[in-house]
């Protein structure tokens, strides 16, 4: 191993750190379809590999760049939208009917679909030789997980940092001075400061403004005309350091409206809050959907939860890992592929 290397991992192993000292939550789903769609490698079998590379890879570089003791990968269960879908039926319906990718190996979105598919299932058998953790529970989307997991974690004195990674900008509202989100997209961290910086608005109320916006990625309605700029204009208390939830917005609204006489040059401020106040079904629709701190799970799936929390994976198969890696012929996707192993993930097998 390269001097340079093994002397990190000396350092890193000589800390006096715990199993569960520095949590790494990734959002497994999030990682692949952002390393399929923007990694064209095809192995010379001609099979397309992004997927399955390029998530390695990002996991890899997020677990030198951020040393967790452990990491635990999250997935959608089966069924994990339903719920949101009985509460919001619109929810996701825009997903999965046109293909993410211009590659010229697949000819249709069939077999976009049959490549994700079976690079997401070997990807599995590779996660398997590795030192963590993965969890999926049918019924519950990876995000709903990943909340849970966080807000667990927070009052888990044995927990001194979490780091969840994602480019999701949902998960900015579990942001605290334990929790982090690192952008892989970005290669940021995201503690409430750069939050601020970003947004100017503070985790806590992030979700506030994510439920007046809405989420065209998951085809969620905000308010129609309110856009960042606006909304900082017409409800300016959000981006102070008070925090504030859906009915003080509605309530502001009302009072703005009741407490104004309205001119043609204030028309559309008028316009905006009474589509404020005629959406509030919906606002609250919407917070159900997004919000990521209040998730209530079943006492079956806490069981799940628990097991993995208090169970961790610290088992490193780094020949059946490279056997596989040999049968794909995966060849120099991962650079020195056994000092990867070595560097990346040995460590996490010593706590």
């Amino acid at each position: 191993m390269n001097n340079k290397y093994a002397n990190l991992f000396e350092n890193i192993k000589n800390e006096k750190k715990t199993k569960n000292d520095t949590i790494l939550l990734i959002d497994g789903l999030n990682t692949f379809l952002r390393s399929f769609t923007m990694i064209n490698h095809i192995n010379e079998n001609g099979h397309h590999i992004g997927g399955l590379t390029g998530f390695l890879k990002s996991i890899g570089y997020a677990i030198k760049t951020l040393s967790p003791t452990r990491v635990i990968i999250v997935f959608d269960g089966v069924g994990g939208s339903s719920a949101r879908k009985n509460l919001f039926p619109d929810y996701k319906a825009n997903r999965g009917n046109k293909r993410m990718t211009n590659y010229p190996i697949f000819s249709s979105l069939e077999e976009e679909k049959i490549s994700i598919s079976q690079q997401m299932a070997r990807l599995i058998a590779y996660l398997q030789c590795l030192p963590i953790d993965m969890l999926c529970i049918d019924g519950l989307e990876a995000d709903d997980i990943i909340g849970k997991l966080a807000t667990q974690f927070e009052t888990d004195t044995n927990v001194k940092k979490v780091y969840i990674m994602s480019s999701d900008q949902d998960f900015l509202q579990l942001v605290s001075d334990k929790t982090n989100i690192y952008s892989p997209t970005k290669k940021k961290i995201y503690d409430d400061n750069l939050i601020l910086e970003e947004y100017n608005v503070s985790s806590n109320n992030f979700i506030i403004m994510k439920c007046l916006l809405g989420d065209n990625g998951d085809n969620i309605p905000g308010i129609s005309g309110l856009g960042p700029g606006k909304l900082k204009k017409y409800f300016p208390q959000l981006f102070s350091q008070d925090i504030l939830n859906i009915n003080d917005i509605i309530n502001i609204s009302k009072t703005t409206v009741g407490n104004t006489i309205y001119t043609k040059k204030n028309l559309n401020e008028r316009i905006i809050y009474d589509k404020v106040i005629e959406r509030e079904k919906q606002l609250h629709i919407n917070n159900q959907l997004m919000n990521l701190k209040e998730i209530n799970v079943s006492e079956e799936n806490q069981i799940i939860i628990d097991n993995i929390v208090n169970n961790p994976n610290n088992d490193l198969d780094k020949v059946q890992f490279l056997r596989m890696y040999i049968t794909d012929k995966l060849n120099d996707s991962i650079p020195n592929v056994q000092n990867w192993i070595e560097i990346t993930f040995k460590y996490l097998s010593t706590f």
